[in-house]
């Protein structure tokens, strides 16, 4: 019953959301069994799929923005860029986790960012401006893929996200792997505004990410 009348009482942004679907040429889904907003459709020309619904990881509020582009790029690109905060907290809980005498390794479920933490080192470079690295972390196997990917217009992208109501960096987990783009962060379903930049930050990487070369090893050598 609890729940029915939390339903009754939610504001319900679907119309509009509906509006900003038909915009982008997107198909729009509402999911009340799972209160879930599903859009579906071609972005950059490749399969697309986000979803608004509660949230899968503990470091988002609200409900959980989610996007998953099918770019049919090479397995070899394994890239992830977060937010520096949100790579402090998730070192952190693991950090918990790993040393705390009480939790087991059966109990103990590392989210993909957080393996990804464990996998792979944190780089960067000394042409790429400073403000950018007070903001994000950038983590792969190899330097050089991510200054293939990180075009001057994905970075401005990343950078025009928005912080989050209390002050705080927005949560942001961007992913290249597995031949796909994912991104994922925080939603308040009245805020189109957020669905324009976070739509603008998946073209700006899908973008990016044809520009790479076919097979990674023939990228040019790593830039300082």
């Amino acid at each position: 019953m609890f729940e029915r009348l939390k339903k009754l009482f939610q504001p319900d942004h679907s119309a509009a959301l509906a509006v900003w679907a038909r915009r982008e040429a997107l198909l729009f889904e509402q999911v009340p069994s799972g209160d879930r907003l599903v859009w579906t459709g071609q972005l950059e020309g490749h399969p697309f799929r986000m979803e608004s619904a509660p949230p899968q990881r503990d470091y988002l509020r609200g409900h959980e923005l989610r996007l998953r582009l099918d770019l049919a790029l090479s397995d070899d690109w394994s890239i992830m860029v977060m937010n520096r905060e949100l790579n402090q907290h998730l070192e952190q809980a693991a950090y918990s986790g790993y040393t705390d005498a009480v939790q087991t390794t059966a109990r103990l479920k590392l989210t993909e960012e957080m393996r990804w933490l464990a996998m792979y080192t944190e780089v960067g470079w000394s042409r790429m401006n400073s403000d950018f690295w007070a903001r994000f972390v950038v983590l792969t196997e190899h330097r050089e893929d991510a200054q293939a990917w990180l075009s001057a217009p994905l970075v401005q992208a990343l950078m025009s996200l928005p912080a989050a109501p209390d002050g705080h960096q927005m949560p942001l987990v961007m992913m290249l792997t597995r031949g796909r783009l994912y991104l994922r962060t925080q939603h308040q379903r009245e805020d189109t505004l957020k669905l324009d930049l976070f739509l603008a930050l998946a073209r700006s990487a899908a973008q990016s990410a044809q520009a790479l070369p076919p097979e990674r090893n023939l990228l040019p050598p790593p830039q300082p």
